[in-house]
This record gives C-alpha cells, structure tokens and sequence, in this order.
C-alpha cells in the first residue's frame, strides 16, 4: 500500500510543479554564480594570482598613462586643440586622404607657415580642397572630446599618481612626488625610449628607431595623435607613473576594483562548487520531469499536450536556434560588462540571469515534449520526414487507382521529353512522329478513362437516388478505373442488401405491433365488458364503485394506447391508404373545438381562433381529423391552466397552415423540441399527465403520407404546432 501510494505522489500534478519550481530556483542558482564566475571586468583566468597581472588592470593603466601624456603635452587646453596646434597635421592629411581613396600627393612645410599639399590629380586636388577644411574641423572636436574624457578619467582614478619632469629644464607637471613614486609597488618610467619599473609599459608595437637613432612611429594611438613614447620624445620629457599601494583600504577606482577581484577570487571555487551542484540538480530535476511527462500514474495512458503535434524535428531546430542566438547574446552580454559603467553592470547580470532561466525553460520543455513522444512512440514518425515518406506511401497503399495514375504521368512526361530531345538534336523527323503517334496513343487511353469514369458517376447518381439496379460492368471500364468500379458495385449491393434487411426489419416490427395489437384487444374486450356490467350492478360499497371507476378509465386508456400503437406503426410504415380531396380547415377546427367543448370547459383554457381567409387544402379528411384531435389533445394536456390556445390558419405560398400555440406547463428549456415527435416521447418527463407520447409522432407520419409536414417550435414557454398542407387548386 505505501509503495502504490509513494508512486501515486510521483506522478502528482503537485510533485511535478515542485520539480519544476526546483528546476527553476537551482538554475537561477546556477546562472548568478556563472555570471559572477564570467564577469569580464576581472579577466576569466583563475591563473591570474594578483589583480595588477590582469589584462583589465594593465588596459586601464596604459590608458591613465596615455590620457596623461596627452592632455599635458599635446592637449594642454581647449584653446590650444581649438587652434588646432594639438593636431599632427601630416597625420590628418594621411589620413583623409586614406579614407577618401585619393591618389599620390606631395607635402611642403614652410618654416612657420601652414603645409602645402598637392595632389597628382587635379580631380584629388580638387576633392581635397573642399573637402579636408571640414574634415580638419571635425578632427580637432574629436580632439576636444577626448580631452574631455582624459580629463574626468584622470580625476576619476584618485590612486593613480604621475609625474611629467622635463628632462632640460626640470620643470615637473604632477599629482604625487616622483621619487614617492619610484617606491611604489606598481609604479613605471618612460622617457620616450625605454622604460623601467615593476610595471613596465610595454612599447614594442608603439615605435621603432631609424639607424641614426630617429624615432619612427609605426602604430598610431588613434587618427590625430602619436604614440606615447615619440610624443615623450620628441618633447623631451619624462613620465613617473604608480598606483597607490593602499589597496586593501582603499576608496579608488584602483582599489575597489582590486577588492572586488580579490573577493571574487576568494569565492570563486564555492561560485564553481554551486554552479555544478546546481547543475546537477537540474539535470536530476529535467530527468524527473521526463520520466513523469505525460502520465498520471505509472501504467497510465500518456497524454500529449497542443505542442506535441508539431513536428519533432522543426522543435528541434527551433531548440537549436534558440540555443544559438541565447548563447551568442549571452556572450555580448558578457563582454559587454568590461565595458559599460559601474551602473549598468548589475542590469546586464540580470539580463544574463534571466536569459539563461529561459534557456533552462526551454531545455525542460524539449525534454519533457521528446520523452512525451518517444513514450508514444512517436520520436521518428512525427517529423516531417516521416510526413512526407506516409505521403509516398499513401501513393502505393489500398489505392491502385493513383499509382497507375502517377506511374502513367511520369511514363508519360519521361516519354515526351525524351522524343522532343532527340527531335531537336536529331537530323531526323522520326521521334517527332514518333512522338505525335505516343500523344494519339495517350489521347486514345484518357478518352477511354473518361468514358468509363462517366458510367461510374451514372452508376453512382442512380445508386443515390435508390436504384440499385444500374450496375457497371468492370469488363467494360478502363483499367486504370477498374478497381475503383468493382468498389462502386460492392458498395451497391451492399446498400441494397442493407435496405433490403431494413424493409424486412420494419415490416416485421408492424407485423409484430399488429399481431400483438390485436391478440391484446381480445381479453381487454372482455375486460371492459365485466367493467361495465360492475358500473350497472348497485354496489352499496362506495370504495368497491372507486374501483370500478379507476378500472373503467384505465381500460380505455389502454384502449386508446393499443389504437395510437397501431395506427403509429401504420403510419410510419406507410401502409394507410390516403383519400385526398378538398378540406377547409376552419370547418375542421371548428368541428373539432365542438367535438372536445367539455374537456375545453373543464380544462381551464379558452380556444382563441384565428382565420384570415377560408383556407382549402388536398388532404385525406380521416387523417386530418384524426391530426386536429391529436393536437388539440395535445394542447388540453400539456398548457398550463387560465391560459389561452391559440389556433391560427393561413396561407403561405401555395400552402395552406394550420398553427396551435399555448403555453407550456413544462418549462421547455427542459425539453428537446426535435425529439418530440420521436415515439414515446413526451414534454412532461415525469409523465404525470395523460398521453403515451404517441401523439406528435402519429401527426408527422400522418402528416408526410399526406404530403405535408409538421413543424414545431417554441418562442420561450410558447410551443407551436404547425401542421403544413398544399392547398386546394381547381384543376
């Protein structure tokens, strides 16, 4: 018992929302430990043993050391790059015209005086003339903004400490003493043509020397300024650069960068343990819900979901292409820390959290969707491989009509081709006739088709329309049809043999009503004859004379049901002989109304008839009458007391209407309208009233015999009657 109960809670609808929800939180789990393990800021190589090795430290301190150099020796002021003495103006010049595709070109610098350039081209002249003064301007406001980043950056870094000292005068520009600086533990030295220090700042991609001992930059910081070193150089000074040594306390961009690798070097291997664990859980959790996807209980059916009718191998490549894009975003996102502000960088965690959440979200729903089909048994035919092999298939299975079809189309095109082909390379007419002669042959076998395929749509219009009889001989149908000719005579004798049984059943069904009918009439003669010599004897016992009351109304009950059964099978057999001639239905109903006046009276109703016209139709008077009793019965048993009936009759179109209206007592929100004219069948499900649910059903058989019909309705608790007959013409 505890076993089945222990499987009964693993297939629970709660143990596999809480799977999920553990799925889910392990994950989440996973994904901040990834992404702080990940965090470019730092580097991702737990190689690194101190945070001044790293590749961030070393990108930022050439950077301050650059911003340096720059904005004291070539910036200097905004007023300085606004004159444009902070540009290399051959540099510019170089520049443009790169950019610009233009041709060979020659430099003059008079002594004090601007550069004269000129192109080989007067087209590139031209070009240049117009276009560099704008390209010049645009230069020296790029300049303005970097000199506007260099300036914050600097100020930004609090613990990172310089000193330009010119090496003829001695003049120092600085935020911190040179020699303080030299004993610092990440400090550098440069003077444009080596450099010392622990930090050594590397300049092998920066410059080169001529033989005479120039200096010649091959590698330019960016399109306006020169290296470090040939700017150090060139303006004879040198550069003391350090970082602070108070890391551990520190309050510098130096500092909390160092604390915050150091903290993360600290916890990453627990970030590494809790990322596997995690992972390890999902897993496990993904494994789960596969095992349970799908089923209630162990032996249990499984049951698909909408999304398992897609094709297997389209979620495939959609898990795929998900699984792509989510990683290559991811990886931008990672990327992108190391290079946005502080501010932004808890934010593009977050989106990589949430991304790889979704990731986990999707994985479990492949998994889960696969395991749904492979228990199914469905893995491989629900592709759209296996759709399109079923689709060939289908060509060659129980269908030998289309395969002749398609074999015969593809002979046929192969055919023509080939006969063309060799039509047009050939110095011969004869494929051409040949091909004529195929096409006559082709014409002569889909004439054929046709002309069998008429007989079989002759034989199948007469076969619709009840005549068995018109059968298709398959020795006279064309091949490609034959099958489908022997299936359209199979199926004629069997609807015939079917019809035939039908007629059989029914005709012994009236039999039996009949025999039964009239072997039930002979004892319950008997019976109402003693009830009614029992009414004339005098009983002095006044419960002996109730019973002979209740037994005198239940006989001819009886009496009446056994009539109404009879003449409903007849009628619904349609063995009633029908004697039409001309009847006005307001003298019907008047007579009827006449007929019923004591029952009328004791029933609480009152009649409302409504005649627009003296209404004259074809029908048999018998039936007729024996239809206005039933309806009127109908009404008198079934309206609800101090109400009215209404009896309407017109005409509409070339027919003639009689219509019966009154409230129901039964509510007919309750009550199937279309099934009331079905035998036994009756608006009071309780049968608490007099009827056997005969009535409806007698008047609609009684009312197609006559070639009429009987519709019925109802407007909320109003049900209607409309007995519906072609009307009388003078012939």
């Amino acid at each position: 018992m505890a076993t089945k109960l222990k499987r009964s809670k693993l297939y629970s609808l709660k143990t596999k929302a809480f799977a999920v929800a553990v799925v889910l939180l392990a994950a989440l789990t996973a994904s901040v430990s990834l992404v702080n393990i990940a965090d470019m800021r730092y580097g991702t190589d737990f190689l690194y043993s101190s945070y001044f090795d790293t590749e961030t430290f070393y990108s930022q301190y050439s950077q301050l050391v650059r911003d340096v150099v720059n904005t004291k020796l070539v910036f200097k002021s905004e007023e300085n790059i606004k004159t444009g003495n902070a540009l290399n103006e051959e540099k510019v010049i170089y520049n443009f015209a790169l950019d610009n595709g233009l041709g060979a070109y020659s430099m003059y610098n008079a002594v004090g005086g601007p550069i004269e350039v000129i192109f080989n081209s007067p087209d590139d002249q031209a070009y240049f003339d117009e276009r560099y003064p704008s390209y010049r301007n645009q230069a020296i406001q790029d300049q303005l903004y970097e000199y506007d980043d260099a300036i914050n950056e600097l100020e930004r870094y609090t613990d990172f400490y310089y000193c330009l000292v010119n090496n003829v005068t001695g003049e120092e520009i600085s935020n911190h003493d040179p020699e303080a600086i030299s004993e610092l533990r990440i400090n550098s030295f440069l003077d444009g043509q080596y450099t010392r220090g622990t930090t050594v700042y590397d300049t092998e991609y920066y410059y080169t020397y001529t033989d005479d001992g120039m200096l010649v930059n091959y590698f330019y910081y960016d399109n306006y300024l020169d290296s470090v070193t040939r700017i150090l150089f060139n303006n004879g000074y040198s550069l003391y650069v350090g970082v602070s040594d108070d890391m551990e306390n520190g309050s510098g961009v130096f500092a909390s960068q160092y604390q915050a690798f150091e903290s993360r070097k600290e916890n990453a291997p627990k970030m590494v343990v809790a990322a596997v664990v995690c992972a390890l859980i999902v897993i496990g959790g993904i494994a789960y819900l596969a095992f349970v996807s799908g089923k209630t209980s162990r032996y249990s059916e499984v049951t698909l979901v909408a999304t398992d009718y897609v094709f297997n191998d389209v979620w495939t490549l959609l898990f795929i292409v998900m699984t792509v894009i989510s990683y290559v975003i991811a990886d931008r996102l990672v990327q992108s820390i190391y290079y946005v502000s502080v501010e932004w960088v808890a934010i593009i965690k977050g989106l990589i959290c949430l991304l790889l959440m979704l990731d986990t979200i999707m994985l479990m729903c492949y998994v889960t969707g696969m395991s749904r089909q492979i228990k199914k048994r469905r893995l491989l035919s629900n592709t759209v491989l296996g759709a399109f092999i079923r689709w060939i298939a289908s060509f060659f299975k129980e269908s030998t009509f289309r395969v002749w079809m398609v074999i015969c189309m593809v002979l046929y095109a192969f055919i023509n081709c080939a006969l063309t082909f060799m039509a047009c390379e050939g110095d011969t007419v004869i494929p051409l006739i040949a091909a004529v002669i195929f096409d006559m042959a082709g014409l002569f076998f889909v004439a054929r088709a046709l002309k069998s395929l008429k007989k079989i749509m002759v034989a199948v219009k007469e076969t619709s329309e009840g005549n068995f009889d018109r059968k298709v001989d398959p020795d006279d149908i064309s091949p490609s049809l034959k099958n489908f000719a022997i299936d359209v005579s199979n199926m004629q004798n069997g609807m015939k043999q079917a019809v035939g049984r039908a007629v059989k059943g029914e005709k012994m069904k009236t039999e039996l009503i009949t025999n039964v009918s009239h072997d039930l009439k002979t004892p319950l003669t008997s019976i109402i004859t003693y009830v009614d010599l029992l009414k004339r004897e005098e009983l002095n016992n006044e419960k002996a004379q109730n019973y002979v009351a209740i037994l005198d109304e239940k006989t001819n009950r009886l009496k009446q049901l056994i009539e109404d059964l009879v003449e409903a099978s007849k009628a619904s057999s349609g063995n009633l002989a029908v004697s039409r001639d001309r009847i006005n239905l307001k003298g019907l109903i008047e007579q009827a109304l006449g007929e019923f006046d004591e029952k009328i009276e004791s029933s609480d109703l009152e009649f409302k008839l409504n005649v627009a016209d003296d209404v004259d139709i074809y029908a048999d008077g018998r039936h007729m009458w024996r239809i206005t009793e039933n309806l009127i019965s109908n009404a008198l048993k079934y309206a609800m007391p101090k109400t009215r009936v209404f009896i309407d009759i017109y005409k509409k179109d070339n027919e003639g209407v009689m219509m019966i209206k009154n409230v129901s007592v039964v509510p007919i929100d309750d009550v199937d309208i279309k099934s009331l004219t079905e035998r036994f069948v009756r608006g009071d499900a309780s049968r608490t009233t007099e009827g056997a649910g005969l009535g409806l059903s007698i008047t609609q058989s009684l009312s197609e015999i006559q070639g009429g019909r009987l519709e019925i309705s109802s407007d909320g608790d109003v049900f209607k009657a409309a007995v519906i007959m072609p009307l009388y013409t003078e012939s």
